[in-house]
């Protein structure tokens, strides 16, 4: 490596002829040569060459210098040459990805398609499915991926994807959405239909950059970074293979439960003509037969809704198939979604490495630190000389925390136990300033200025939406999981799903902040979110939950090993499972209005969850042995409100809500009573107004936030501190 380009191999010399419309210099500058189409390709481009910019534009000349010194020592068979056996070994030594997805990488980094990997092969596919490559289509990094992406779909190798290929794709897309997928051919052939001529890369890089297909960037991706992996080995940190390997697979290729990154495997066999021609090492060779998988893929329509002209046929379907009324429909942003392997909970996921769990990065700790020392700072400052303006990291620093917290929560169970004594916070809504002025107030989760070695400390969802800060939140959220990964505990909310956050906030807060970049600052932390707990239970005897336990959760098994990524159903239909009704329950579902209102009742938020009464509350608790159920989900006048006779209490902990509601925020301090032994709860609150919110809540809203929770009184004033 010189000069942050790979010398080993030199790029293709372009021919002195080239096809119809292509200007000389333009194919020169391709690297393509004689027989070059441009209606066909359009912007395919040099292979080499695209590897030397995506370099430069990442900045990754120290992780492809780490690259080819892996390669120059274990390329012993050949010289500059790397056999499938020697890339196996690498794979296998530095565990990035499941092992029966080794060859799958190994043929499509192999564009000679003879047997070995030259340097430029080798780094260039690495930094292709490395999961902390963006998927920016204009990029080169991101277009180098797309084809890649195109060569893998092209089963039968004639240069263009042909209806069923791009069913197929659609499909992979659909099934780990948890979405009916039957229409896949119909998408297809809408899509196919939109294009003249063969739906040849052109056509295909088209429709993504217009976003009229979503869900390409999650495709062929390695589950942790290979350089990542060579650097934690050589620390002696350790590896673990996938801690959460890629879901089981069928004969079909088709997604088994979880989330994989490979596609349906390609017929072999090379049809004449078809691919794009060009010289030497750039000639992209036909791929062998590889082993399937699944893709995974950002909920919402493979097809998107704008960008060209739609089909009538596409915009039909798109129609047919909107989520349910409790929820938005997802518009299509530029993709850059699921990058990390799922599979199992946490025991599953522990059950297959026989390697310690690798730690959070220096850099990523580093990271972290930095912003929660940054907010400390100016939490003792004048609110007026920072709260328009706040920048607590960069993109490539957000994507670093969410690629090492996700690790974390992997290896948490969706029901995760959580000592006494503990902090239990509710909705937060993207209020930094009300969560400020809780830590200033009454402690922070840190070492230097909290209790952060003597208390726990409970997050119950809803970081983002409404609120002007909710990137900032779950920033802040993320670094105090990664610097107390065993004392602070993030539980999901139903705002931490895509489907919800593209549209009330969390979305546009992201674009705001980080302007190209936002995109895939919100899809990642979206990532993150699928493998966030549903729940934590506390001394065995507080069940901590964002919604409920509806009409379908009866004991806390039900809660446990739920497989991740969790992915929460769009509506409830003849095939949703139980454990996907206990998913929408847990993170939907509310309390009757009082003590008086028994039983399962319909839910205003639609019928995809319900409201249960206090028999429910008290049965529950009594057959799983709890004191007491702790929930968020609805604003509330005093931030704290009792249920059930005392046997259900809901946490809110952001003030004015929406600057529609005059309500105080609150949160629980749990406890053991010196004298009783029994735990206690004390609400801990910061009243209407003692938090300027004027800035703090958007100024528009997707919807109406919904109606305060009413009740004669919280009925705990004895424990308000």
């Amino acid at each position: 490596v010189a000069a942050g380009r790979l010398v080993a191999g030199s790029a293709p010399a372009a021919s002195s002829v080239v096809a119809v419309g292509m200007q000389k210099s333009g194919a020169h500058a391709m690297g393509l040569h004689e027989g070059y189409s441009q209606e066909q390709w359009g912007p395919w481009r040099s292979h080499t060459l695209l590897l030397q910019q995506a370099i430069q534009e990442l900045g990754w000349q120290e992780q492809a210098q780490t690259l080819v010194k892996v390669f120059k020592e274990h390329a012993r068979d050949k010289e500059g040459k790397l056999s499938r056996d020697e890339f196996l070994t690498i794979m296998q030594k530095y565990p990035c990805c499941k092992a029966s997805h080794h060859a799958v990488f190994f043929q499509l980094f192999d564009r000679d398609q003879d047997g070995y990997l030259n340097e430029n092969d080798f780094v260039g596919g690495m930094l292709s499915v490395s999961p902390m490559t963006p998927h920016k289509l204009e990029a080169p990094s991101g277009q180098l991926r797309m084809q890649f992406i195109y060569l893998y779909y092209d089963a039968n190798r004639n240069g263009r994807l042909e209806v069923e290929e791009v069913a197929k794709m659609i499909e992979h897309i659909q099934q780990l959405r948890g979405q009916p997928h039957a229409d896949a051919m119909v998408d297809a052939t809408a899509l196919v239909s939109l294009y003249s001529g063969p739906f040849g890369f052109a056509a295909f890089y088209d429709a993504a950059q217009k976003r009229m297909l979503n869900g390409t960037a999650p495709l062929l991706r390695t589950q942790t970074d290979l350089v990542e992996a060579i650097r934690q080995r050589q620390a002696g940190a350790g590896v673990g293979p996938a801690q959460a390997s890629a879901a089981p697979l069928d004969h079909s290729g088709a997604v088994s439960g979880g989330a994989a990154y490979y596609g349906q495997p390609p017929a072999s066999g090379d049809p004449p003509g078809g691919r794009p021609p060009s010289q030497g090492q750039d000639d992209l060779g036909s791929l062998a037969a590889l082993p399937g998988g699944g893709h995974a893929a950002p909920k919402g329509g493979a097809l998107g809704a704008s960008g060209g002209q739609q089909a009538a046929a596409a915009t039909a379907h798109a129609a047919r198939s909107s989520p349910s009324p409790r929820r938005a429909p997802y518009p299509p942003p530029q993709d850059y979604s699921r990058h990390w392997g799922g599979g199992g909970g946490a025991s599953a996921s522990n059950a297959v490495s026989t390697y310690p769990p690798p730690g959070p990065s220096p850099e990523a700790q580093a990271v972290a630190l930095r912003i929660v020392r940054q907010l400390m700072d100016l939490s003792n400052r004048d609110r007026t000389d920072w709260r328009y303006n706040l920048q607590l990291a960069t993109a490539m620093e957000v994507l670093l925390l969410c690629g090492t917290v996700v690790e974390i929560f992997r290896r948490e169970d969706s029901l995760v136990q959580v000592p006494l004594p503990c902090r239990v916070y509710g909705d937060i809504h993207g209020q930094l300033l009300d969560l400020l002025e809780f830590f200033n107030a009454f402690s922070w989760p840190d070492k230097r200025r909290g209790d952060i070695f003597s208390m726990s400390y409970i997050f119950l969802g809803d970081f983002v939406d409404r609120g002007a800060y909710s990137c900032d939140v779950v920033t802040l959220l993320f670094s105090l999981k990664i610097l107390y990964p065993r004392k602070v505990f993030l539980v999901r909310g139903n705002h931490e799903d895509r489907l919800m956050n593209v549209n009330y906030g969390f979305h546009d807060n992201c674009q705001r902040k980080f302007f190209a970049e936002g995109t895939d600052v919100w899809e990642r932390m979206n990532d993150v979110f699928e493998f966030l707990p549903v729940s934590a239970l506390v001394d065995n005897s507080i069940l901590c939950i964002h919604g409920g336990i509806g009409d379908s959760i009866n004991s806390l098994e039900e809660l446990r090993g739920i497989p991740k990524p969790i992915q929460v159903v769009s509506e409830i239909n003849s095939s949703t499972t139980h454990q996907d009704r206990v998913v929408l329950d847990a993170l939907w579902s509310d309390p009757t209005d009082n003590d008086q209102v028994f039983g399962v009742q319909s839910s205003p938020r639609g019928k995809n969850t319900c409201r249960f009464g206090p028999d429910r509350v008290q049965d529950f608790n009594r057959r799983n042995g709890l004191k007491l159920i702790i929930r968020a989900h609805e604003c509330v006048q005093h931030g704290y409100e009792y249920f059930a006779a005392g046997q259900l209490l809901t946490v809110f902990s952001a003030t004015n809500y929406c600057n529609q509601y005059n309500n105080d925020g609150a949160m629980v301090v749990l406890v053991r009573d010196d004298v009783t032994g029994e735990v206690v709860e004390h609400a801990q609150v910061i009243k209407s107004g003692q938090v300027d919110t004027s800035h703090g809540w958007n100024d528009q809203q997707f919807r109406a936030p919904s109606p305060m929770r009413r009740a004669e009184g919280p009925g705990c004033e004895d424990h308000c501190w």
